[in-house]
Order: C-alpha cells, then structure tokens, then sequence
C-alpha cells in the first residue's frame, strides 16, 4: 500500500524567499495606485498652493500615477531575473530602475511642456503646469524618489523577514508536535497487532500497512500539500487503526460527498482533528460515542467540521495536546492560504466541534 501523498510531491509549493512582493498581482496594483496618491496628497498639502490646492494635487496626482504604474510594470517584467540575485544586488536593480524611469518621465514632461508653449493645441493649460528647468525639476523628483523606493525596499523586506520568522517557528512546532508519537496510540496499537497475528493474521499485516502509512505521512514534510482526497485518505487509515482497538465504542460518520477531492490542503489537517475527537473525546466515555466530519462547499470556500461527544469531566489530562494541535493547524492553514484560511472552535456541555476553512485550490 503506497502512503498517502506520495503522488503530491509535484504539488508541494515551497514558501517563497523573495523579498519583493508581485507587482503583477491585481491587489498589488491597486496598492500602487493606493500609495502613488497619497504620496501626491501629501506632497500637495507641503507645496504652496500658487495654483490652488485642487489644481496642484491633480498635477502631482498624474505624474505619481504614471510613475508608480510604470516602475511596477518593470518590477513585474523583471521580477524571474532578480529572484535569481543577491538582496543587495536586488535592491540597487530596483532603485535603479524605479529612477531610470522616474528621469525619463521628468523629460517627457518638460518636453511636452515645452511643446504646448509653442502653440500646441491646447492653449488654456496655464503655464505653470509644466516645469520650465528639466535639471532642477529632475533632480527634485530624482531624490524624492530615491527617498520613497529606499523606504518602501526597506518596509518590503522587513515584512518578508517577519513572515519567514513566523513561518519558522510555526513549521517548527508542527514539526515537533509530528514527531511526538503519542506512546499510548503506538504501544495501543502494537498490542492490537500483535493480538491479531494470532487471531486473524491477514487483518494483522493490513493494520501494521496501515500504521506505517500513518507514521510515514506523519513525519514527513509539514509544508507539503496533498489533494483532499488523499488528506480524508489519511483520516481514514487513523480511524481503521482505532477501530481495531475501540471496537463498537467508535463509530464514524462521514459527510464529504460534496467536497471537492482535488482541491489541496496542508498535509495533516482533518487526520489530526480526528485522531483529538477520538482521544479526547470518545475515549473517555464508558460508551463510546459517534465522531462527525462533515463537510460542504460555498462558493470558493471549503469548510470541514470534525465534532464529538464531550466528557462532562476532562480526561487524558485536559485538553492541553487538543489545543496545541489546533493552533499549529490554524496557523498551517493561515500561511498556506495568505490568510484566506483558518479554524474555529464551537463547543457546549456535550459537544466539541473543530472547523476549518480554507478556500478551494486545485
């Protein structure tokens, strides 16, 4: 039996180290466009008003609309060329670009200036629109921009710096909260194989499959992402190995029918929630108990519960492993998706229930 993931390899999507977001995104876009006039804003209010406040802010506003649109096209145009380079060697190609281009818009605009003041057709643009000197304007523009794209290069890479930290130390909990096998679940599970090699010896060799399976997802990379179907696959493999152990006291009901078995989520994420409800929650009870998984689709959006019956009194020591395991999950699924994705928790005297959210990606 061939592990769970093993055919998602290709699909992993390791994090990005490139300090310089993507210009070519539309949300990037509509950043530029965003900061291009408030910084026209801003230079307005500083600038005497001799045109008029509305007058001066329209001005400022055309110049830094053409600026910032056209140094972010050749930010995006450039972008797999300096992902290759050094962030030094990246931050003097960015400034010297953004300034090339910033230069050659201050002689267009002199130029056409000039060009009006000779009798071009428009003759009601007063003339104090356009720069008379192309060196002192230039070189005011030249230092402003200098100033700003040092100060956005160093906002860029300090928020890339930040989020690899954050993704760090995430992936290190995770990591560790893998690597921590539970010693009841593994020797609860060798004791039930061992018993079975005696009793039923093919149910026997399917269980220890099974529970290398388990193991083998469990420790491998934390960062991969696997299609839902192989993920609820996983879930599945941790609820025969249960199964064997609990017997009649656990049951399963599962409500995936409109999910989406493509779409990807970070490997170990419904397998963990289930293996809590089972170990937190049915375990407990003299009875047993019955866990939920259901899950639906609206729109873009994919969410999975995973609820059980709760022991009025706490057992297995609380629910300190349960809480750990969903922050790791919530913060899993917060990186992997930009923050599209994430978890709550909705719970009552008798009743547990984790869901997850994240949008659908295929």
């Amino acid at each position: 039996m061939s592990p769970p993931g093993a055919t998602s390899a290709a699909n992993a999507q390791p994090p990005d180290r490139f300090f310089l977001p993507n210009f070519c995104d539309p949300r990037m876009v509509l950043g530029v466009v965003l900061v291009s006039e408030l910084l026209a804003l801003v230079f307005s209010l500083a600038r005497p008003a001799g045109l008029g406040f509305l007058t001066e802010l329209a001005r400022v506003s055309v110049l830094m609309q053409w600026l910032g649109l056209t140094s972010a096209a050749l930010i995006c145009v450039a972008r797999n060329l300096l992902r290759r380079a050094s962030t030094p060697v990246v931050t003097v190609s960015v400034l010297a670009l953004v300034l090339a281009n910033l230069f050659v818009l201050s002689v267009a605009v002199v130029l056409i200036g000039r060009w009006l003041g000779r009798g071009g057709p428009v003759e009601t643009i007063p003339a104090e629109i356009f720069p008379a000197a192309l060196w002192p304007f230039a070189a005011r523009n030249l230092g402003i921009g200098l100033i700003v794209t040092a100060l956005l290069l160093r906002y860029f890479f300090v928020s890339h710096q930040w989020r690899q930290h954050v993704e760090s130390e995430a992936r290190s909990r995770i990591d560790a909260l893998q690597a921590r096998i539970r010693p009841h679940f593994l020797f609860n599970s060798m004791n039930t194989i061992a018993s079975l090699t005696r009793t039923d010896p093919r149910r026997a060799e399917e269980a220890v499959e099974d529970l290398a399976d388990l193991f083998r997802a469990s420790l491998s990379d934390s960062g991969r992402l696997l299609s839902l179907k192989e993920e609820l696959e996983l879930s599945r493999i941790y609820q025969r190995i249960e199964m064997l152990r609990l017997g009649e006291r656990l049951s399963v009901r599962w409500d995936v029918g409109e999910l989406p078995m493509r779409a990807l989520v970070p490997a170990l994420t419904i397998q963990p929630l289930l293996e809590n409800a089972i170990y937190h929650g049915i375990e407990p009870l003299g009875g047993g108990g019955t866990v939920t998984i259901r899950g639906k689709r609206n729109g873009r959006q994919i969410e999975i519960s995973v609820s059980n019956p709760k022991s009025a009194t706490p057992a297995n020591g609380g629910r300190q492993g349960h809480r750990i395991a969903i922050d790791n999950i919530r913060e899993r699924l917060e990186l992997a998706f930009d923050g599209a994705g994430g978890l709550t928790v909705e719970q009552s005297d008798n009743r547990y229930e984790v869901t997850v959210r994240f949008p659908v990606t295929e």
